[in-house]
């Protein structure tokens, strides 16, 4: 080890407990706006050290995203190769889910494909041109993203440190790849309007090369993906900022399509204390 790595690794348990507190309150990143610059190695190291803490409060890693997987994120995020990150139990939901926006640091969603695995994905997997045979499902998904980047400039290490700037996922239906065959396609509507789509082979290509390339890397770390793992794709169409009170609704034929709905704090308090004082005269009728 250099001197910087020996710093670096002296400093990753106290940066990794600040990430977690900053994660917690919704303000990601206060070490990398006092100049903090770290190498993929050291972000995967500090994304590592933060997943542990993480695992050791009681969550769980359910699988992992795969992001940067296309030239229009690249360009966004300024970042030119893949990156991964873990998901978690306690940040999946459910298609329908009504979220808060204040929920997230600077919310921006993402439309893409997610696999649940029926095993680790091998080299034989990838024989021929289809969904690979490790794949028990598909379905479309809304990834959720903490849109926040502290750096001077944009930085790789920042944004796998970051978790990939991953905030969980909403999981829509989902069909079993078996007997599939062609092309698919997506859409991502904001209300009723089209806000971007994608069509052609670009999306099971886009399965089969994150699961190969995901593979590997978490068998450089001396881990293995296992069956029933999740693992999110990555977006062909850009990363959309959320911004107004709005549903997204993503449709993936032959795949089926996945909803959400985001609103301000205020409004989803509303519709709880609803809800609340709804069931309460139910309860108090029933009586």
């Amino acid at each position: 080890m250099n001197d910087r790595d020996v710093r670096i690794a002296s400093q990753t348990g106290d940066w990794a407990t600040r990430q977690l507190a900053d994660y917690d309150a919704r303000t990601p990143g206060s070490i990398f706006s006092e100049g903090t610059i770290l190498s993929v190695a050291d972000g995967y190291g500090l994304q590592s050290a933060v997943a542990s803490l993480r695992c050791e409060r009681g969550e769980r890693i359910i699988g992992y995203k795969v992001g940067c997987t296309s030239p229009k994120i690249r360009s966004q995020l300024g970042i030119n190769h893949c990156v991964t990150g873990r998901l978690f139990d306690t940040e999946k939901h459910e298609s329908g889910v009504t979220l808060s926006r204040q929920h997230f640091a600077n919310l921006a969603i993402e439309g893409e494909l997610g696999v649940e695995l029926a095993h680790e994905p091998t080299e034989p997997d990838f024989r021929g041109s289809g969904i690979p045979n490790c794949v028990a499902r598909v379905f479309p998904v809304i990834e959720l993203h903490h849109h926040v980047l502290r750096g001077e400039s944009p930085s790789a290490g920042e944004l796998i440190a970051h978790n990939a700037i991953n905030g969980g996922f909403v999981e829509g239906t989902s069909v079993s790849p078996r007997g599939f065959s062609g092309d698919a396609s997506l859409a991502i509507f904001a209300g009723d309007r089209l806000v971007e789509n994608c069509t052609g082979p670009s999306l099971i290509q886009t399965i089969r090369s994150s699961l190969k390339w995901l593979a590997e890397i978490v068998r450089e770390r001396g881990d293995n993906l296992q069956p029933g793992q999740i693992v999110l794709t990555g977006s062909i169409p850009s990363l959309i900022p959320v911004t107004d009170n709005c549903r997204f609704r993503v449709e993936a034929p032959p795949f089926g399509f996945v909803e959400a709905t985001f609103v301000a704090l205020t409004i989803l308090i509303s519709w709880l204390d609803l809800w609340s004082f709804q069931d309460g005269l139910r309860r108090f009728v029933d009586c």
